[in-house]
């Protein structure tokens, strides 16, 4: 077709394509891509434009840093696509949300930014509206430096999945800004200072505990019973006897390879350290004094617990601990946070500052119980600095002959 032809027929024309190269006059241009497959899930990571001030900063946030010298010809160096992606299985039923996408500077901030950022720094690129359409774009000049990136519906809770490219002209890095880490500072357990309420419930321990000085699930769940450990801060007005399980299994100290399942007073102390501490977590972030934790206050809780972790594992968490509803008891906080601070012990102690290289075997073990401190057991004997017993020795040898898991814990 002539392009007589094309300007008498036609008055639009849109060109589709994977990237920009044919924008440069030069045949050897390339732009560099980068794309990133995501999902708005409403209570956690589905927050709203920017004039959503308290939720606005829980959406997905993504890095860039765009590198190169600063360039006086302002001339278009990237250009940023977000798409909406409907499920497949309910394709023609999907919803089109209004969507788009926000841009700010900044390089001191580390980990997830917080809504106290975007409250106090204007973006330094936008998309012009945000539109109920499959696609938005913006071709933009980034001077070098450090972005976020947040890509957002137009309100709260709104759940759908998202595709986000980002191409640029000069060389960038890029890279999902979820909160990833998990910055969870060992604890060391603090003696209470009132030496009568350290000795009602070591009394009260005694009482209910068996000959040997030890309490199994059952027994503890009739000693937080008596400790007052109930009451309206629980829907069901006690710890359930599954919650008390997992409590034991978390805590009880293991010894060679497996665990009596019972707790001794020293482990009930440490567990009383936790369990109160969490119930002062939870009833100061239950700010809706419902007896539960939303989503977003689940976030807050963790957050002020001294862990923070990435938006999947939130949403993970969320669907193994929380109701139907998506809110979370007291008791499963609880359970959560015990576990939460467990495995990053165990990460802590096996790993190289990012990985973690495990026998089958030792995978198994990983999911049993684990006490900080105390008695070595099998895993902790890697993670010592002292020279290994016989018995680890053996298993050190015995591993050239395993099947070995690798399992990147960022």
């Amino acid at each position: 077709m002539s392009l007589e032809d094309c300007c008498k027929h036609y008055t639009k024309i849109e060109i589709c394509g994977m990237s920009p190269d044919f924008l440069d006059e030069e045949p050897d241009s390339h732009w560099k891509t980068s794309m990133y497959e995501n999902r708005w899930v409403a209570g956690t990571t589905a927050g709203g434009h920017l004039g959503h001030t308290e939720t606005f900063w829980t959406n997905p946030q993504y890095r860039i840093k765009v590198c190169g010298k600063p360039d006086s010809s302002q001339t278009k160096n990237t250009l940023v696509s977000l798409m909406q992606k409907p499920d497949n299985r309910n394709r023609r039923l999907a919803q089109i949300f209004f969507i788009g996408f926000f841009i700010f500077e900044d390089k001191k901030c580390t980990g997830k930014f917080p809504a106290s950022f975007f409250s106090s720094h204007r973006p330094v690129a936008q998309t012009k509206l945000l539109m109920n359409s499959r696609e938005v774009m913006e071709f933009l000049t980034l001077k070098p430096g450090e972005y976020v990136i947040v890509p957002c519906t137009d309100k709260p809770n709104q759940a759908a999945s998202f595709l986000l490219t980002i191409f640029s002209r000069e060389e960038t890095r890029c890279y999902e800004n979820s909160g990833h880490h998990f910055n969870n500072p060992v604890e060391k357990v603090k003696k209470e200072k009132n030496s009568q309420d350290v000795e009602n419930k070591m009394l009260l321990f005694r009482q209910y505990s068996d000959k040997y000085e030890e309490v199994n699930a059952e027994l503890l769940q009739q000693l937080l019973k008596g400790l007052n450990m109930n009451g309206s801060d629980l829907i069901s007005g006690s710890f359930s006897i599954d919650a008390c399980r997992s409590m034991v299994a978390l805590m009880d100290l293991i010894q060679q390879e497996s665990g009596d399942g019972k707790l001794d007073s020293e482990e009930f102390g440490y567990l009383w350290h936790k369990v109160t501490k969490y119930k002062q977590v939870f009833a100061k972030m239950d700010v809706s004094k419902t007896g539960t934790l939303s989503l977003r206050e689940l976030r807050n809780a963790l957050r002020d617990s001294g862990m923070s972790i990435s938006d999947e594992l939130l949403n993970l968490m969320a669907v193994r601990y929380g109701a139907s509803s998506g809110h979370m008891t007291l008791e499963n906080f609880i359970n959560l946070s015990l576990r939460l601070s467990r495995m990053n012990k165990i990460f802590t102690e096996l790993s190289d500052g990012r990985n973690v290289t495990l026998s089958r075997s030792e995978w198994f073990l990983v999911q049993r119980p684990y006490r900080p401190g105390g008695k070595q057991n099998e895993l902790e004997g890697r993670g010592s600095a002292t020279s290994p017993t016989s018995s680890q020795t053996t298993r050190e040898h015995g591993r050239k002959d395993k099947p070995e898991t690798t399992c990147d814990m960022n």
